[in-house]
């Protein structure tokens, strides 16, 4: 990995490696050679400096300025000796500035038009000097020439190469963050429900607490006047009798109200256990039988496909016994490709007209109003059935 990263440092010092042996071996004179190996070889002190794998350079202005002076002195090696093959290095010089314009922000783009105008005076200037600047002709030959558009055509490439790669790195980034942000939010999801059902039976224990201290004050208030007067006023003591009845009744319908919201909490807080329970009540003699099959935890489902769950459950109970005379009842909750699977059959007596009573349609409005879908019908050979459907993105059949 650290290889690739440096990939282009490699192959411009493999480069000038390359013109340092073709300025050795070829005819080139010594004079020559003691003036233009000096600048090889400072070019490649340069570029081991600030863009070595092992450099601790960093590479702000310096680093710049020293690459201006680079392309300068290679220039001048490119006029002086014979052809090389120097030229490859402006070209990756080229790949390495436009890496360098596309990860800074913001970009500097005056680097690659200064090195553009020393490419221009040192490659394509000096190799036009044929062309014919009496006309207008060889001025567009000049600004059209083959190391024009090669250079032009490499930062292009390179830009755009690189500037999709930096574009995919930083998607990268963002959805592994956006993933780090869905795991956090579910997780407070998670928390948020836990101390809301903590906070409703505290609610619901202190509304009771409240009901029946209040009742039992009244009560005990009016128990006091009745053995005041209940040997001396019949009457009266009837009257404080019809009272605390109705003190009693009252406290018992709002109990029982009471009773049922928290039984309801509780059974949405663990909906197998709750399941269970009711199967069981239902299975007491060898008559009714609850077949219940669950192939995934259903306590881990949100709290309205819970109750969607319990209520239809409990729905499909009662009419099994009040309406079909079933004998078996079958229960199946499954996950097939992120939907919700729940079958409800019996075996009794088939319903030739199925109509919209009241459970019915409580049983399609939370269908409904969870995106799912709910059919209604008979049973071979015999009885009734709901297939209920609902999206839940999750997958985690046994």
């Amino acid at each position: 990995m650290q290889f690739k990263k440096h990939l282009g440092f490699y192959l411009k010092l493999f480069t000038l490696l390359v013109v340092i042996l073709e300025l050795i071996f070829n005819n080139t004179s010594s004079r020559e050679k003691t003036f233009l190996l000096p600048i090889l070889v400072f070019s490649i002190l340069v570029e081991s400096w600030f863009h070595s794998p092992w450099s601790k350079a960093k590479n702000g202005s310096l680093a710049e300025y020293s690459s201006y002076l680079v392309f300068i002195l290679l220039g001048f090696v490119q006029l002086l000796s014979p052809p090389t093959i120097i030229v490859i290095y402006y070209y990756l010089a080229i790949v390495t500035t436009t890496e360098f314009t596309v990860k800074q922000n913001p970009r500097p783009k005056h680097i690659i038009i200064i090195q553009f105008i020393i490419y221009f005076c040192f490659f394509t200037i000096p190799r036009s000097i044929d062309l014919n600047f009496h006309s207008w002709i060889g001025y567009l030959q000049l600004i059209l020439s083959p190391y024009t558009i090669q250079f032009w055509s490499t930062y292009l490439i390179s830009y755009l190469y690189l500037n999709l790669l930096e574009k995919n790195r930083a998607i990268d980034a963002l959805n592994k963050e956006l993933m780090t942000k869905v795991d956090q939010l579910q997780d407070y999801s998670s928390k948020i429900k836990e101390l809301t059902l903590i906070e409703e039976r505290q609610r619901i224990s202190q509304d009771l607490h409240d009901m029946l201290g209040h009742s039992l004050i009244g009560l005990r208030l009016h128990l006091d006047a009745l053995n005041q007067v209940i040997d001396t006023d019949t009457e009266k003591s009837h009257k404080i009798l019809n009272k605390s009845k109705k003190i009693i009744d009252h406290s018992l319908v709002e109990l029982r109200e009471t009773v049922n919201e928290l039984k309801e909490t509780k059974e949405l807080a663990d909906l197998k256990s709750a399941l269970e329970e009711l199967q069981s009540s239902i299975s007491v003699t060898d008559k009714v039988k609850v077949d219940l099959k669950m192939y995934f935890d259903v306590n881990k489902l949100d709290i309205s496909i819970k109750d969607l769950i319990y209520k239809t459950y409990q729905e499909f109970i009662t009419n099994s016994l009040k309406h079909g005379h079933s004998s078996l009842i079958t229960i199946k909750l499954r996950t097939i490709n992120d939907n919700l699977i729940f079958n409800l059959s019996n075996n009794g007596l088939t319903a030739k007209n199925i109509t919209a009573s009241n459970g019915i349609n409580g049983i399609k409005s939370r269908v409904i109003k969870l995106k799912g879908t709910v059919e209604f019908s008979d049973n071979q050979p015999s009885g009734f059935k709901t297939d209920i459907t609902l999206p839940i993105g999750v997958n985690e059949n046994d």
